[in-house]
């Protein structure tokens, strides 16, 4: 990975500073305090632009502000500070910023029309100016140390990844003591330092990555990204975001040191041209020594941009552990951890609570898939996988007699690929017949090379067109392809062997965490309020959709029991235990089963639908908008009647039954009701 040139000078503080091709760096010391001008994006005509305000005294200041002068631009506006004046320019502390404890920072940023150059920031906090000689760093110099690196060769037409080098000039304190030794320590998605995200830990669909990978948050404000540093001492660290931005705006952070106590910083992350188009973002905190919890989360609906990595430079510094804040023998840095108990915006401390699998709806078809066929029968099945790794459907393998492939379209409707998958795991897992541990893996493979960029899953892959394109959830489709995979990520018996290695599994978790991101947002709301999913949505839009004729868009009372049984199946986050818990809430509602009513199908030819004391009837289907039960025909009209309806369709199709029974029960066990 490329990094800025680093000049350290021995102040109290380590100071990195970014030198841009033919800029001027204009470096002044402080008696006991500092400010950074830094230039985040340069296009030529204009540029966007940071400044960070750092509290080097030891006591807290309140209300502060700054001062600056562009020699060639003119600031057009400006966030997280209020922005006056008319070169010289003035910015003041917004309310939610404007305390600041003694080591912790503030910074804002802008944007402005002209030439980049790098300004002196004045203020109360910026210290007072000394004597200072301009550095000026040849071009050719920069050509390794350029902050905007992308992964394909630059070309004439890109004006990003050729000019946003960022030039920082700073005003810091003078201090007799030693310059420190000077490190780099990068972290990559899932290694120790690496401690959470809302979102996908590795994802590997865009070039360009280093390691296994990015990490890719979710697309909604708040979204985050959390890492844990140990630092050896009190000071200065700068980190170097690698990251890519394939949208049409800016996906800026905020980054939190220890829950806001130790500073609150903005990281620009602006547009690269595309996903898999590289660029580098540079911002100087404060660490204390010890551990520290660094927390980056998006500012917009969009949420942050895909990150690569993240690189520390300073004194030495290690991973740190993901559970616990830094404390520090300097009592105005203690003080200031302390007072990290009243910040809003402190969790990085939060444990992601699991639930028990005993009794989960699709662990239990999980277990039953394990023997669902006699040992003896494990050829036959073998026999009709395709060749590109999923089986047909509907196959009774222990009447039917040696299949012969074929090339056709696999399946993971009705259970098919996945069944077969669970049970020649098993039958590996007895044996180390390698030829079964084969056609496992050829399956595993076939889920995730079918699966959409979304995360959805098709009925039928290679496709077919048609609605089989859409996300399937029809007969728990989705939901139960993704239990097998994250069973095997968790190494789940029969998957505990060596039947998948370390990169399958973790190929497996980035589908697992695409797939839920899908189903989040494909969740259903009536009048704003979170209810279940349909059988089938759109791949792309996530919208519901019609099947055959009779299978209307709606609400799947049958289907949505094993979406909710998968996410069960996941650590609880915030947003996933919400959609869950609307979900059980849903099917929990008087408005949406039938009391003392259940489904029988031997009574189809004139109502299958019939009294019966203590139970409970959902129906199949439920209008989107209404939540009413409904029934349909061939011709797709729709019945809240089922005796209105052909006779044909009524004893053809499962239009009712206690669906909602068995996830009630679970979240009964597991406190969600």
């Amino acid at each position: 990975m490329k990094s800025s040139t680093s000049i350290f000078r021995a102040q109290q503080l380590l100071q990195r500073t970014c030198i841009a091709a033919g800029v001027s760096l204009v470096m002044s010391s402080a008696a006991w305090a500092g400010c950074t001008y830094t230039v985040t994006n340069n296009w030529g005509s204009g540029f966007t632009g940071e400044i960070k305000v750092t509290n080097d005294t030891a006591a807290t200041v309140n209300n502060w502000s700054v001062s600056w002068q562009e020699s060639s631009a003119t600031v057009t506006n400006a966030w997280n500070a209020t922005l006056t004046g008319s070169n010289p320019y003035t910015a003041a502390s917004l309310s939610w910023n404007s305390t600041l404890a003694p080591k912790a920072s503030a910074s804002f940023g802008f944007q402005a029309n002209g030439a980049a150059g790098a300004p002196k920031v004045n203020g109360t906090l910026c210290g007072f100016s000394t004597s200072s000689t301009p550095s000026t760093v040849a071009s050719s110099s920069i050509k390794s140390s350029s902050v905007a690196s992308s992964s394909t060769p630059a070309t004439s037409s890109s004006s990003k990844s050729s000019s946003s080098v960022a030039a920082t000039s700073t005003s810091k304190s003078n201090s007799s003591s030693s310059v420190p030794a000077v490190s780099s320590f990068t972290i990559q998605e899932e290694q120790t330092g690496f401690c959470r995200v809302d979102g996908i830990a590795t994802e590997s669909t865009n070039t360009g990555y280093t390691g296994n990978g990015y990490t890719n948050a979710n697309n909604a404000q708040g979204a985050a990204i959390e890492w844990a540093v140990n630092a050896p001492n009190s000071n200065r660290y700068t980190l170097t975001f690698r990251f890519a931005n394939g949208g049409t705006a800016n996906r800026n952070g905020s980054l939190l040191i220890n829950g806001g106590s130790n500073g609150n910083y903005t990281v620009e992350l602006p547009v690269t041209g595309a996903w898999s188009t590289w660029q580098t973002a540079i911002v100087e905190i404060d660490l204390v020594q010890g551990n520290n919890i660094l927390k980056l989360s998006g500012l917009t609906a969009d949420g942050l941009a895909n990150i690569d990595s993240l690189k520390i430079d300073g004194a030495q510094t290690k991973a740190g552990v993901c559970s616990t804040v830094a404390s520090s023998s300097s009592s105005s840095v203690a003080s200031s951890i302390k007072s990290s108990s009243s910040s809003s915006s402190s969790s990085s401390t939060t444990t992601v609570k699991t639930l028990t699998l005993d009794g989960n709806p699709a662990a239990n078809w999980f277990n039953k898939s394990r023997t669902k066929w006699n040992t003896s029968r494990a050829d036959v099945v073998l026999s009709y996988q395709q060749s590109n790794g999923g089986w047909p459907k509907n196959l009774d393998y222990n009447s039917v007699s040696t299949g012969n492939g074929g090339s056709d379209s696999g399946t993971i409707d009705n259970g098919a690929t996945i069944t077969e998958m669970v049970y020649l795991a098993e039958v590996y897992k007895n044996g180390n017949n390698t030829k079964y541990r084969d056609a496992v893996r050829r399956a595993a493979n076939f889920i995730v090379s079918s699966q959409y960029s979304t995360g959805a899953l098709p009925q039928f892959y290679p496709l077919k067109g048609g609605y089989a394109d859409h996300a399937t959830f029809n007969d728990n489709g989705m939901a139960y392809a993704l239990t097998v995979l994250d069973f095997a990520v968790n190494k789940r018996a029969p998957f505990d062997t060596d039947v998948f290695s370390d990169s399958d599994r973790a190929k497996f978790k980035t589908a697992v965490a695409k797939g839920v991101d899908y189903i989040l947002k494909a969740q259903w709301k009536q009048n704003g309020k979170l209810t279940a999913w349909c059988a089938q949505h759109g791949a792309t839009d996530y919208q519901p959709k019609k099947a055959r004729a009779y299978e209307l868009e709606s609400l799947s009372g049958s289907e949505s029991v094993g979406i909710l049984a998968f996410l069960m199946t996941q650590p609880q986050t915030a947003q996933i235990e919400a959609a869950v818990k609307a979900g059980v809430a849903w099917f929990n509602s008087p408005n949406t089963y039938l009391n003392n009513y259940t489904y029988d199908s031997s009574k189809a030819s004139t109502n299958p639908i019939v009294a019966k004391s203590g139970s409970k009837m959902w129906y199949r289907f439920y209008d989107l908008n209404t939540n009413r039960g409904f029934f349909s025909d061939r011709d797709g009209s729709k019945f809240y009647d089922i005796t209105q309806m052909s006779e044909e369709r009524r004893t053809g199709y499962s239009w009712g039954g206690d669906y909602g029974s068995s996830i009630i029960s679970f979240a009964q066990k597991v406190g969600y009701l």
